[in-house]
């Protein structure tokens, strides 16, 4: 095996490249996903790993099927539901030097692995990092997809949107160099949540660099169901709570409205309906009083109802009425599940203490 790369992608010896999957229940889209990968205009081709997890849905037999047509795809089965293991499995496997991590759920760009080698030839990184963008393929989906990049969502990484190039903190890993990777260790299996936080900190704190290149862009489909999306937002904000509790200056303020419309609107309305029980019943003096300020506190749930109302319009003037249905539902979805994660992991609601995640101080 030969980790090294030319001194220019141009070159006519060009470094192989292994396209890693790791997938569960999706096969509804991973198919698109091969064909992408088997669509590149790398002169080389490439070869595909797919670490099929346990699934209900057909995705084995689907893969198994596709691996039957292709002789450069190969299969890994395990046994584990770890996203990390079915990972570091393929990771393992793989035999070129450069690795790209394809979501069962996107598509590449047929240009995408030339770009990609072209980039760590550039940089020398040890992982780059791209932008993602969510394409929805029916009124959900496209709600979803509004709704994870919308301002009042989770929008988007600032740096993702940036033109320039350079090193990044975010937590991703799109495109990989293998050698790099195994010499540190993979990623740690024994951290539920936040594993390429921790792997992109152990690199850089090697002296390694993960670095953003704007040109590296994926679509992706986003959740279909709504159990799907509440749950790996719920995931989500999970691990981004137990960060924000273990390092306090890290947070960052986007990933604070979910936690605080889960607060603001549960409060006011607790407190709003206490304080309409209360006049209700007849309180004088001082308990009037206190009773009008918390009936106020009902402006809190109220106001967030109509925005949503507001903007669900708004979308459904851009797109369709079906869309911005959706996506005034999608909305409180993403905000209420991240928010309930993020403060389960924050308070540790959920035995976030017993997990592990990466020292910045040590980074």
């Amino acid at each position: 095996m030969n980790d090294s790369l030319p001194a220019s992608p141009s070159s006519s010896v060009l470094p192989p490249v292994t396209a890693i999957l790791v997938a569960r229940n999706d096969r509804t889209t991973i198919e698109a996903a091969l064909q992408s990968i088997a669509a590149q205009s790398y002169p080389m081709g490439l070869d595909i790993i797919v670490s099929v997890g346990p699934n209900t849905d057909g995705t084995s037999q689907f893969v198994e099927y596709a691996a039957s047509l292709n002789p450069r795809l190969s299969v890994i089965t395990t046994k584990s539901a770890s996203v990390v293991i079915g990972l570091n499995e393929a990771i393992a496997a793989a035999r070129s030097s450069l690795i790209i991590r394809v979501d069962p759920r996107a598509e590449l760009p047929v240009d995408y692995t030339r770009r990609a080698v072209e980039a760590m030839v550039r940089t020398d990184a040890a992982a780059l990092v791209g932008r993602t963008t969510p394409v929805g393929a029916n009124a959900f989906e496209r709600a979803v997809a509004r709704a994870f990049t919308h301002r009042y969502g989770l929008s988007a990484d600032p740096l993702k949107r940036a033109n320039g190039a350079g090193p990044t903190n975010i937590p991703e890993d799109h495109v990989i160099r293998r050698r790099m990777f195994i010499e540190a260790g993979l990623f740690d299996e024994e951290i539920r949540h936040g594993q390429t936080w921790e792997m992109n900190a152990r690199l850089r704190e090697s002296g390694r660099q993960i670095a953003f290149v704007p040109e590296l862009d994926v679509t992706y489909r986003p959740p279909s169901r709504v159990v799907d999306l509440t749950r790996g937002s719920f995931a989500e904000g999970l691990w981004r709570g137990e960060f924000a509790r273990a390092f306090p200056e890290q947070k960052e303020l986007r990933f604070l409205l979910p936690p605080a419309v889960v607060l603001g609107t549960i409060l006011g309305f607790v407190l709003g309906a206490s304080g309409l029980f209360g006049l209700v019943a007849g309180a004088l003096g001082v308990a009037a009083v206190i009773s009008w300020i918390l009936l106020a506190l009902l402006l809190v749930p109220v106001v967030y109802v109509v925005g949503l109302v507001v903007l669900g319009i708004a979308v459904a003037s851009r797109d369709d009425v079906r869309t911005g249905a959706w996506f005034a539902l999608a909305l409180p979805l993403l905000h209420y599940s991240w928010g309930f994660g993020f403060l389960a992991g924050f308070f540790n609601l959920e035995g976030a203490a017993d997990t592990v995640i990466v020292n910045l101080d040590q980074a």
